[in-house]
């Protein structure tokens, strides 16, 4: 579980970049001068290299050495996030979700609007061995139903990857779900009543809201910033102000904006659920797919007594199928699993042991190095195809992991009613005010980065673009 030298090192070398110690076009130190200063082997720090080149970040050029690549300077300014606006309302959000395409049997079709891995970049023959291995069990013990809980070797193997960003979760206080979706409406059915007000960031994943509507609770909003999230002052400000029952926070690359909390806004937001006694359901799911320095700490991270309701799955990372998620539920475990087996008695037992063996082989892991290069490398091409081929006045941004962009437009495009003339054109993506519960974002996009990068995906986006640039003309 602990993090390859040759990683650490790249990791290094990536924020010298990020800091503007190496600029673009600078030869870094060769491989025999590392090796001398820092100790390292030749092989070590070439497979930093390479590590760096998949990343784009740096280029080999022969005889020559190694050198940071040229990157164009960023040249699209960053979303505007809506002013603070502290009121409470009911959700209605399902019914324009009905209306939206996100999928088609048409070959030509390309879809930017779901946050879902393509299938080619899951660990296909991991994942056929590991079923393999599960079904093998002649006892056929993996036919029966599990407790409520879940599986608890699977829950203790969660639990110990909460090293990694500094958690103290335990396999005691974990209840396995059907996805994170799960996870968050038993978090919220522990805590709340029809009618209590919920406070999440704006904007805000949909599939969220869908669940507030679901059981019918109201929602009030503080705005996220692209680079920084949510302010910890805007959330006592609500809490002063308004009767909040409980909150609904991503902590790591927020869906849309890809807005990331710092380390110690965590600190702060853990403390002051602690304080006044509101739970913060943390939402981390895309925490796995950073793409600098080590893996972030969450909420979770600095609870002290138990408010912090830690969710999460490998949906989004590993078997998007198999809908295995979970929740550490501080001190509400036994009414969330109390929920939990209400609604359906347990999560897929043969499902859990799948993903316990593919966690125990080290799969999962290895994928996850892999999966991350692939992102990175996707949302760098997208990024440079967005800068060259969409409208002027398009402002973006540059997530830090994730699987999407947040793409605020033109204010005279309507990207609601300009779905309709890009999906003529086999191209869709997600259109901004679903991911608000007033209808705001009615010129935001978001699109994801999650699919093989093929022609056919280039194409589509600089269609995509082409088609937003000839809407102004």
């Amino acid at each position: 579980m602990k993090e390859p030298i040759y990683i650490t090192f790249a990791n290094r070398i990536a924020k010298m970049i990020d800091d503007g110690i190496f600029k673009p076009g600078e030869k870094l130190p060769s491989l025999r001068s590392l090796h001398k200063k820092k100790g390292l082997s030749i092989g070590t720090i070439l497979q930093a290299f390479n590590y760096l080149m998949d990343k784009g970040l740096i280029v080999s050029k022969e005889k020559s050495g190694y050198f940071v690549n040229d990157i164009p300077c960023e040249t699209l300014l960053l979303p505007k996030a809506l002013p603070v606006s502290l009121s409470e309302r009911s959700v209605h959000i399902d019914q324009l979700l009905q209306k939206l395409s996100f999928d088609s049997l048409n070959k030509a079709f390309v879809s930017f609007a779901s946050a879902l891995p393509d299938n080619r970049l899951l660990p296909f023959n991991g994942i056929k061995r590991a079923i393999q291995e599960t079904s093998r069990d002649i006892s056929g013990s993996y036919l029966g139903l599990e407790n409520r809980y879940g599986n608890k070797s699977l829950r203790e193997e969660i639990a110990k990857r909460g090293l990694l960003w500094k958690g103290m979760i335990h396999a005691d206080e974990m209840i396995i779900t059907n996805g994170t979706a799960e996870a968050i409406l038993c978090c919220l059915k522990a805590v709340t009543k029809p009618g209590d007000t919920v406070l999440v960031q704006d904007p805000c994943y949909y599939g969220v809201m869908q669940i507030l509507e679901c059981l019918n609770l109201k929602v009030a909003t503080i705005p996220s910033h692209p680079s920084t999230g949510i302010s910890v002052e805007n959330m006592k400000e609500a809490f002063e102000k308004l009767s909040i029952k409980a909150c609904v926070i991503v902590s790591n690359f927020n869906n849309p904006d890809g807005a990331s909390i710092s380390s110690e806004a965590k600190k702060q937001l853990a403390e002051l659920a602690n304080k006044v006694h509101i739970p913060i359901i943390e939402d981390d799911i895309y925490g796995e797919l950073f793409f600098k320095g080590s893996r972030p700490d969450t909420i979770k991270s600095y609870d002290s007594d138990g408010w912090i309701m830690y969710c999460s799955s490998f949906t989004k990372t590993l078997i998007p199928g198999f809908r295995i998620g979970w929740c550490a539920a501080g001190k509400f475990a036994d009414q969330v699993a109390r929920i939990k087996s209400m609604h359906n008695h347990s999560t897929s037992t043969f499902n859990q042991r799948v993903v316990l063996q593919l966690l125990n082989s080290g799969v999962f892991e290895k994928h996850l190095h892999k999966f991350r290069l692939e992102l990175h490398k996707n949302l760098n091409r997208t990024i440079a195809i967005i800068e060259q081929h969409f409208p002027k006045g398009t402002r973006i941004t540059r997530p830090n992991g994730g699987l999407v962009i947040w793409i605020e437009l033109p204010e005279n495009i309507n990207a609601s009613d300009f779905q309709e003339k890009a999906l003529e054109h086999n191209v869709s993506f997600a259109p901004g005010e679903i991911f608000s519960s007033k209808g705001d974002y009615q010129n935001y996009i978001r699109i994801s980065y999650c699919y093989v990068w093929e022609k056919k995906v280039e194409d589509a986006l600089i269609k995509l673009g082409k088609l937003l640039t000839a809407k102004l003309n």
